[in-house]
């Protein structure tokens, strides 16, 4: 009969021996989702900068595009009244006869210099970002929601084999007690 006891000791050593493994298994477990958390806000810092880097970025856009639209009305205007006094001029020569003919298609280069900058607007207006950036902020985006995805799958095993170990914990103790012939639970257990 003392040899029923000692294989019943031996097999909950076992079991108790399995049980700390589990535990030392899910403190690692926890550990690595600890980990995940910390590069979690990582990410989350990251983005924000990326966020408040756009934020600028559209700002400037705004202001640049401001100023190109007031650029443009004043070319316009400016246009027309040029436009006006060549068509004067062009009527007055006619008019004159024999006059020589000249070149007035040649433009000043602060016009040259205006209109550069207004087709450097635009072009700077249809590009936000390089492609590069985009891409590169398209990744840490998806870095971002794979960790999300990795802590959240390590966190549903933790809180299942901790589960595991609380079912186990207090059913141990309630099958020693039975047999041995016990009616109440040990107040330790």
């Amino acid at each position: 009969m003392s040899e029923d006891y000692g294989y019943q000791v031996r097999r909950l050593e076992s079991r108790t021996g399995g049980m700390e493994h589990e535990l030392h298994s899910l403190r690692s477990k926890l550990g690595e989702v600890e980990d995940l958390d910390y590069e979690l806000r990582d990410i989350r810092g990251d983005l924000r900068s990326l966020e408040d880097d756009l934020g600028t970025i559209r700002n400037d856009l705004t202001e640049l595009d401001e100023d190109v639209r007031g650029d443009i009305r004043d070319t316009e205007q400016a246009l027309k009244r040029l436009t006006g006094r060549v068509q004067a001029l062009e009527a007055h020569l006619l008019a004159a006869g024999g006059a020589p003919l000249a070149a007035l298609d040649t433009i000043d280069p602060e016009w040259q210099k205006l209109a550069w900058t207004a087709s450097h607007g635009w072009n700077v207006r249809a590009g936000l970002l390089p492609g590069h950036q985009r891409e590169a902020h398209r990744l840490k985006v998806r870095e971002y929601e794979g960790a999300v995805e990795e802590r959240d799958e390590h966190r549903d095993k933790v809180v299942e084999a901790a589960g595991v170990l609380a079912r186990a914990a207090t059913y141990v103790p309630r099958v020693q007690a039975g047999r041995l012939g016990l009616r109440h639970v040990p107040p330790s257990c």
